[in-house]
């Protein structure tokens, strides 16, 4: 990806990785199965939200598929470039009914001015904050009030890298909305994942 970066042709793999998600949601849906809204990433070199979007919903508008199906999900770092640049993004998929989500909140150079500017529907914590909850008193309280703040804003927590009971404990204690990580799977190929979706749901 940093290659890609570099070279301009990220925005491309994006848009590929786009179209694989809508046609297999398409194919589940033809087939009758169960569906979940799958998560996409969105690269920091699309300087022109408006330009983005329009692409963005105009492949999408080629399924039969809700919105609700597809959340895209942007990174920390990306707001840094620009905040009114990932505002007018966000607000434009919002509008155009999808859900956004801040990936890997923490891991960079954080503000909690971000959590009130930027109109994201979901805070997804970087797995540090459980790692360094799990063994200091302090960093629990940070995780505690960072969750609680997520919910009084009225969005949605998550947090990341969950691989025991233990840790699913901690964050059931707390009230964090949803946990992700390898405590339920690693991540899998497509059949795969289109079993593990069967069999759990």
């Amino acid at each position: 990806i940093p290659v890609f970066e570099k070279n301009g042709y990220v925005s491309k793999l994006d848009f590929y990785v786009y179209q694989c998600v809508f046609e297999y949601l398409d194919e589940q849906k033809k087939a009758g199965k169960p569906l979940v809204p799958i998560s996409v990433n969105v690269s920091r070199l699309h300087h022109d939200p408006a330009h983005f979007v329009n692409n963005f919903v105009s492949k999408f508008s080629e399924y039969s598929l809700d919105p609700s199906l597809v959340e895209l999900e942007i990174v920390e770092r990306f707001a840094g470039m620009s905040n009114e640049r990932l505002v007018r993004m966000t607000e434009l998929l919002r509008q155009a009914g999808f859900k956004v989500n801040m990936d890997d909140f923490g891991s960079g150079e954080s503000s909690l001015n971000m959590l009130s500017e930027i109109p994201v529907d979901v805070i997804k914590f970087d797995q540090r904050f459980l790692r360094q909850a799990e063994n200091s008193k302090d960093s629990m309280i940070i995780l505690t009030q960072m969750v609680s703040m997520v919910r009084e804003l009225c969005k949605t927590s998550v947090c990341e890298g969950v691989e025991t009971k233990e840790q699913v404990e901690i964050l059931k204690r707390i009230k964090c909305d949803l946990a992700q990580g390898y405590f339920y799977s690693k991540p899998l190929m497509v059949d795969d994942f289109t079993a593990y979706v069967a069999s759990h749901i």
